[in-house]
């Protein structure tokens, strides 16, 4: 252990000058105030068990009477003549402490080649130097051996090479940030909430009916900022249904009463074969089965074409089959007098790399095809709005919602035509044809969505709503 006496006028000052000469490892062992400033006394290499607590004073005397004799002894070493005083290398990358000892072994093999002018060390010198380095290094007195020690260690910076679970560490790190941000965010939203009804507690009520209504919650955030709160709430739920019904886009004219041609498509299991049956029935009560021709594309499913078939045998109209391009542009011209003219296409996934073929072959067979998406309206949100992105690639003209006679909730599939402002021409509530397609009207949808909420038993938590507007509610607060 070595101690050191440091006088200063301010005990910042005096703490620095302790850092600057024996480095961040330094313990301050004790300090007074003197009459021009302050005394500190700070060592390296601290024992506390040489220290007694009763004799504590005394023990610090003697340490640093001790440690101020090495220093001045070794201040006299470094006056006698030395053949190089250029330090070895790598001695500015030691440690403190290191570099002491560094410094010591160095200038010990130093003075023993110093020699007086004719070639002879005092015995005097020769003596001091034995004591000091039998003191210091415990009797091992050969000065080559005590500095190969230091040299042979490496430096600090050398020995910090990131380890292999450096990546693993960090990842384990990652992790735990990821949840406390959920944790912190899970908090915010719960308090973003509360404090929503708290202080519009009828403006929460109304996201609480629009999101059990089925809406998205941004859906309901959008409604909800657009309606006035000075009524009462019945009247304001009123407002509300009204304005959602405005906001859901819809075809005006009746397409299928107008003739043209339609491609339908959508994913697998959406009723696309049946809708195409109850729109060409539709169609022949009013003009007669003559004018309508059926087409299909779906060479995948099992009995796909013989389904087709059969409604054209009960219609009376014409079934066609086309496997590719060249084979629909043919058959199109083949029923060049038709009126009305549907196609069946075939059923895939959103996510299906056919898709893009499909398309093609819809583009490339004519101009005049208008492509119509067939969803269902129990398919969830995240997935309506995923199949609406990927079939939107085929120009969609509109869409037709089926299945509402199967749905919990028609809220979801209204959000999504409203965000994607895909227009709807038709609903389908059944099998039987074509009495189950209707024209779609705002109004009616509506009526339906709040048919549903008021069959519901079961009504959300405050914790799946301050999930869903604890966020998007906070700029409320603001």
């Amino acid at each position: 252990m070595k101690l050191k006496r440091f006088n200063a006028p301010d005990i910042r000052t005096a703490i620095n000058m302790v850092s600057a000469e024996l480095g961040a490892d330094a313990v301050i062992i004790s300090n007074r105030s003197l009459s021009n400033g302050v005394e500190v006394i700070a060592a390296i290499d601290y024992d506390e068990s040489i220290f007694d607590s009763q004799n504590t004073d005394a023990i610090i005397e003697r340490e640093l009477a001790r440690s101020e004799k090495r220093e001045a002894e070794l201040n006299t070493y470094s006056s006698a003549p030395t053949a190089t005083t250029e330090p070895l290398p790598g001695y500015d990358k030691l440690p403190t402490e290191d570099r002491y000892n560094f410094s010591s072994a160095s200038k010990k093999r130093q003075k023993s080649e110093s020699r007086n002018e004719t070639g002879q060390v005092s015995q005097e010198w020769l003596e001091k130097f034995k004591d000091t380095v039998e003191e210091r290094f415990g009797g091992q007195s050969t000065p080559d051996r005590t500095v190969k020690k230091p040299v042979a260690k490496k430096p600090v910076a050398e020995t910090s090479a990131p380890s292999k679970t450096t990546d693993k560490d960090l990842g384990k790190l990652w992790t735990e940030l990821q949840d406390i941000k959920g944790l912190l965010q899970n908090q915010l939203s719960s308090l973003a909430w509360n404090e929503l009804s708290k202080r519009m507690p009828k403006k929460a009520k109304l996201l609480r009916h629009l999101y059990e209504l089925g809406l998205s919650p941004a859906t309901a955030r959008r409604l909800a900022d657009r309606v006035q709160y000075e009524a009462t709430f019945e009247i304001i739920w009123r407002n509300a249904m009204k304005l959602l019904s405005a906001n859901i886009p819809t075809v005006e004219d009746d397409i299928v009463q107008n003739g043209g041609v339609f491609a339908l498509v959508g994913p697998t299991g959406v009723g696309k074969t049946t809708t195409i049956a109850k729109m060409a029935a539709r169609y022949a009560l009013s003009h007669g089965t003559k004018g309508i021709a059926l087409i299909t594309t779906d060479n995948y499913r099992v009995g796909a074409q013989e389904q087709l078939r059969t409604f054209g045998r009960i219609l009376g109209t014409p079934v066609r089959i086309a496997s590719d391009v060249q084979e629909l542009k043919k058959t199109l011209k083949s029923l060049y007098d038709k009126q009305l003219i549907l196609i069946d296409t075939a059923g895939m996934s959103q996510r299906d790399l056919r898709l893009t073929e499909q398309f093609a072959m819809l583009n490339e067979g004519s101009n005049s095809i208008k492509t119509l998406l067939v969803v269902s309206a129990s398919t969830q949100i995240q997935a309506l709005d995923e199949t609406i992105t990927s079939f939107k690639k085929a120009v969609l003209e509109a869409c037709i919602i089926t299945k509402l006679d199967e749905s919990l909730s028609i809220g979801g599939v209204l959000s999504t035509v409203m965000h994607h402002q895909l227009p709807v021409s038709y609903i389908s509530d059944g099998q039987r044809v074509p009495e189950d397609l209707h024209r779609a009207r705002g109004v009616e949808l509506v009526k339906r969505a709040v048919s549903l909420l008021n069959s519901k038993h079961q009504k959300a938590d405050d914790d799946v709503l301050q999930m869903a507007f604890g966020e998007i509610v906070s700029d409320d607060l603001a």
